[in-house]
């Protein structure tokens, strides 16, 4: 599992990066700059979750009850970001500056958090399993 973990590990900080400018871009409200972190964000999260989803997940989540434990809490948090992630795609596309604004610091709080959970929580479990 290290191989993946580490791979996995590198794309986070590039996406914290990236969260560095999209936050620079929601004060001052930057609308291109949004636009470009919404970019990114559809470019890579999918393809980040989907290594996470089919290949590392299954592995960790044998060892735990499916409706608890590490694996259903990144899930969950999955879901909420793609959930967010459409609301701020919408709102952007509408030019809802209170909307972007709402979604994007939810979306930094979520990501920074998740991602933090993973590199020191579920990666070192993975890599003992």
């Amino acid at each position: 599992m290290e191989g993946l973990t580490g791979i996995l590990s590198r794309e986070h900080q590039v996406v914290l990066q990236k969260l560095e400018l999209f936050e620079k871009a929601l004060d001052p409200y930057n609308p291109q700059g949004v636009k470009e972190a919404v970019r990114f964000f559809d470019g890579s999260l999918p393809l980040h979750r989907r290594k996470e989803e089919e290949h590392l997940f299954p592995e960790v989540a044998r060892h735990f009850p499916p409706e608890a434990g590490p694996v259903h809490c990144m899930l969950e948090e999955h879901k909420d970001e793609k959930d967010h992630l459409e609301a701020l795609r919408t709102a952007s596309d509408k030019g809802d500056q209170a909307g972007v604004i709402e979604n994007g610091r939810y979306i930094l709080n979520l990501l920074r958090n998740h991602i933090w959970k993973e590199d020191h929580i579920l990666f070192p479990m993975a890599e003992q399993m």
